[in-house]
Parts: structure tokens; C-alpha cells; sequence
């Protein structure tokens, strides 16, 4: 079976049931514009739906602009979320890396510029593990490290950033 990433929406009807369903595996596909707003958003968007007939749909974002929408401010799809996300996660996860205990939630947040619970959810989602399961599993990793190098228990522990 393929994901809607893998297969392109063809008609305007299939785009259409994604945005009622506000599908957010079809976000990147398309976007779709609302004629008497004029604002595009993406398939997600849960912004008020609009009535089907003042609905137009578009490849790219830069294609609605070019016909003379602008960007929805909900939903953000003339912003490549999913690029700044992935720069947040991997600049956690490399706080995470480099100190020797664990970081707050709180902190990890704040040096990306998110809040901390949106911040948990977009972690979870690309790592498929909390802050603090991703910070637990490093751990666990050093301390095999150490005692793969023939240290003793309680010093690799301590070395590893456990209590």
C-alpha cells in the first residue's frame, strides 16, 4: 500500500477528502486556497473548513502565491516545519550528547525556542522517544562504553552521568 507521500493526489476530489479529513500524511502534496479569503493553508490546517466551491488547489506554496494568495498563519505552509524541526531535534539531541546529566525539558525547549510541551510532542514524533527516554538510552550507552573498556561498575556509572 502506498502513502500519500509515495503517491501523488490526483484528482481535486481526493485532495478534497484529505482536507475534510485533514489529513496530515498529505501535507507537502499540495496546498489548497480559499478564493474569498485569500489564503492558502495546508491539508492539515485546522483552521475553519471552507465551502468546497471557493476552494482551489496548488502543487506548491509558491504556486498559490504567484496566483495571488498569501500563507495561512495557522498553519504555517510556506514554512518548511519540518526543516526547523529537525534542526531543533538534532540540536537537543547534541545538548543531550555533550553535558553530563541530563538537561530539563525546560532547558532543551528554551535553546531551541519552542515550549516545552510542543517541544516533547515534535521530539517524540521524529525520535520516536521522549527527551528523557533519548537522554536514559545515551546513558545506558556510555555505560556500556566504559565497561567495554574493563572500568569498574560504580566509576562507569559515575562517568556516565548517573547518580
Amino acid at each position: 500500500m502506498q502513502t500519500l507521500r509515495q503517491r501523488a493526489l490526483r484528482s481535486d476530489e481526493e485532495r478534497w477528502r484529505a482536507v475534510v479529513k485533514r489529513e496530515a500524511a498529505a501535507d507537502g502534496t499540495f496546498v489548497y486556497a480559499v478564493k474569498t479569503t485569500g489564503v492558502y493553508c495546508r491539508p492539515s490546517c485546522g483552521a475553519r473548513r471552507a465551502r468546497r466551491e471557493n476552494v482551489s488547489f496548488f502543487a506548491a506554496a509558491r504556486e498559490a502565491e504567484r496566483a495571488g494568495f498569501r500563507a495561512c498563519r495557522r498553519c504555517r505552509p510556506d514554512r518548511g516545519e519540518a526543516e526547523g524541526h529537525e534542526a531543533a531535534v538534532a540540536k537537543a539531541c547534541a545538548m543531550i550528547e555533550a553535558g553530563e546529566g541530563a538537561p530539563s525539558l525546560d532547558e532543551l525547549a528554551g535553546a531551541v525556542g519552542m515550549s516545552a510541551s510542543h517541544f516533547h510532542r515534535v521530539f517524540k514524533a521524529m525520535t520516536g522517544v521522549t527527551p528523557k527516554g533519548y537522554a536514559m538510552g545515551r546513558r545506558a550507552g556510555r555505560v556500556r562504553d566504559e565497561l567495554a573498556r574493563g572500568g569498574a561498575v560504580a566509576g562507569a556509572a559515575y562517568r556516565a552521568g548517573c547518580n
